[in-house]
C-alpha cells in the first residue's frame, strides 16, 4: 500500500447546486448547498461557475492559502468607481499600498478618534432618545457616513464641506448599484457616480492640502494617510482612490454592523441591560473604548452581531495560480467565493450557532478572532478596528440614554447586497431602563 497521499480531485468534478433563490435567501440556498454536498461545492454566482467554500475550518485553509494564489475578484464596475483602490490591486502594489494604510488604520491610532466621533454621535443618539426614529437603518446610515467624514477627511458637521460631501457620496453609492457590466453604460446612476467621482477626488485634495498647512481638524486620519503616500510608487495607488474605498467601507459596512447590534438588543432585553451598565462606565473614561480589555460585555455583543450577521454575504476570489483548496485541486481562472456566515454558523467551531449568545465570547467558549465578517489573510479588512471603534461608541452612547426598542418588531425583509440591511423602513426608539 502506498503512504503517498492521494492526489486532489480537479474542483470541475465536484457536484454542482442550483442558485434559484439566491438572491433573496442567499444564506438559506448556501446553508442547503452545504447541507447537501459538505463544505465545497460549485454553484453558478451571477451566471459563472464559482466554487463555492463552507465550514470555519475551510475558510481557515482558504486565507492561509490566498497569498500569491487568490486575487479579490472585481466587477468591471467597481474597478471604474474605485479605480486602483486596494481591494482592486495585486500582487506588490496590493502590499505596498497595505503598508502605507495600516499605521492611520491600527491600534495606536485609534485613542486619537476617540473624541471626535463622540462629538458627531453625542447628536444624533440625543435625537433618538427624544423622538425615536422611523428608519434605523437609514439613520444609522446617516451617523456612520458623518463619522466616516469627520475621522477620515476631518470634516466637521455643518461646516462647508459637509453638505457638499454627504451630496457627492450619496451620488457615488447609488452609482455601486448599477449594473456591473457592458449594461452600466447605459445606467444614469453610473455617470452621474463617475462625475460625483470627480468631485470627490477635488474635495479630498482640497482637504489633504489643508492638512499640509495645518488648517484642518485635528484627530483625523488623513494628515497622517498624506504624509504615508508622499512618494509612494504608482502601483500602490493614488491616495484618492483609497479614501473613497474606506469611506464607503467605513458607512455601509459599519452601518449594516450597527443595524443589528441594535435589532440584537432590542429583541434580548436581557442582554441590553447587562451591556447597558456597563456602557454607563464610558461616559466617566472614553478611553475604555479603545482599551485592549475594556468592556469586555459590549465587546461581546459586537462579537456575537458580527457572528450572525456578516455585513457581505459572499466575497469572491480568483485562482491566478493552482491551489488545492479542501482537496480539491484549484486551476487558474476558476472563481472561487466564501461566505463569512457559511464559517459562523459551522456547529463545530460555534454551538448552537443561530442562537444569539455574546456569552460564548466571554466564557472562553468562543474568540473574536475566530470571526471571518472581516476577511483574512493577506486581503483581511484593514478597517475592521475603526469599525470597531465605531460601533462600540454608538452602543455605548445608545445604551447611556436608554435601552432600544423596536415598536412593530424585527425587520421581516432583509437584504444582503451590497451589505445586509432591512429593506424596509424599521423604526427605532429608546426606553427607560427602570
Amino acid at each position: 500500500m502506498s503512504d503517498q497521499p492521494a492526489a486532489p480531485t480537479p474542483a470541475a468534478l465536484l457536484p454542482r447546486h442550483p442558485a434559484y433563490g439566491f438572491t433573496a435567501d442567499p444564506l438559506g440556498v448556501l446553508d442547503e448547498g452545504h447541507r447537501r454536498h459538505g463544505p465545497v461545492f460549485r454553484m453558478p454566482v451571477d451566471g459563472v461557475d464559482t466554487v463555492l467554500l463552507g465550514t470555519w475550518a475551510g475558510l481557515g485553509e482558504l486565507f492561509a492559502a490566498e497569498r500569491g494564489r487568490l486575487d479579490v475578484l472585481n466587477t468591471p464596475l467597481v474597478h471604474d468607481l474605485f479605480g486602483r483602490a486596494l481591494f482592486n490591486l495585486t500582487a506588490d502594489g496590493h502590499g505596498e499600498a497595505r503598508r502605507r494604510l495600516r499605521p492611520a488604520l491600527s491600534g495606536r491610532a485609534l485613542p486619537g478618534y476617540v473624541p471626535p466621533l463622540l462629538d458627531v454621535i453625542g447628536p444624533a443618539t440625543d435625537r433618538w432618545a427624544r423622538h425615536g426614529t422611523a428608519d434605523l437603518h437609514g439613520q444609522v446610515r446617516e451617523l456612520t457616513g458623518a463619522m466616516s467624514a469627520r475621522v477620515l477627511l476631518g470634516i466637521t458637521p455643518g461646516e462647508a464641506d459637509a453638505d457638499q460631501f454627504a451630496a457627492a457620496f450619496e451620488e457615488f453609492v447609488t452609482a455601486t448599484g448599477a449594473r456591473p457590466g457592458p449594461a452600466r453604460y447605459a445606467d444614469r446612476r453610473y455617470w452621474a457616480g463617475r462625475s460625483a467621482r470627480r468631485e470627490l477626488a477635488a474635495l479630498f485634495a482640497r482637504r489633504a492640502a489643508a492638512q499640509s498647512c495645518g488648517d484642518a481638524a485635528g484627530g483625523a486620519a488623513l494628515a497622517g494617510l498624506v504624509e504615508a503616500f508622499a512618494g509612494a510608487p504608482a502601483g500602490a495607488g493614488p491616495l484618492e482612490d483609497h479614501l473613497m474605498a474606506l469611506l464607503i467601507a467605513a458607512r455601509e459596512t459599519t452601518a449594516s454592523l450597527l443595524t443589528w447590534c441594535l435589532v440584537e438588543l432590542a429583541g434580548h432585553r436581557d442582554h441590553a441591560e447587562y451591556a447597558a451598565a456597563e456602557a454607563r462606565a464610558v461616559a466617566a473614561d472614553p478611553d475604555r473604548l479603545v482599551a485592549r480589555d475594556g468592556l469586555p460585555v459590549l465587546r461581546s455583543v459586537l462579537a456575537e452581531t458580527l457572528r450572525l450577521h456578516a455585513p457581505n454575504v459572499l466575497s469572491m476570489r480568483e485562482a491566478v495560480c493552482p491551489l488545492t483548496l479542501a482537496g480539491h485541486r484549484i486551476e487558474p481562472g476558476t472563481r472561487v467565493a466564501y461566505s463569512p456566515s457559511a464559517g459562523h454558523f459551522d456547529p463545530e467551531a460555534f454551538p448552537r450557532p443561530r442562537q444569539f449568545r455574546p456569552g460564548r465570547f466571554l466564557t472562553g467558549q468562543a474568540s473574536a478572532s475566530r470571526l471571518w465578517a472581516f476577511g483574512g489573510g493577506a486581503h483581511a479588512c484593514l478597517g475592521r478596528p475603526l469599525a470597531e471603534l465605531m460601533a462600540l461608541a454608538v452602543m455605548a452612547a445608545v445604551l447611556q440614554k436608554g435601552l432600544p426598542h423596536l415598536p412593530v418588531g424585527p425587520p421581516a425583509r432583509i437584504s444582503f447586497r451590497p451589505a445586509k440591511a432591512p429593506i424596509d423602513p424599521l423604526p427605532f426608539a429608546l426606553e427607560s431602563a427602570s
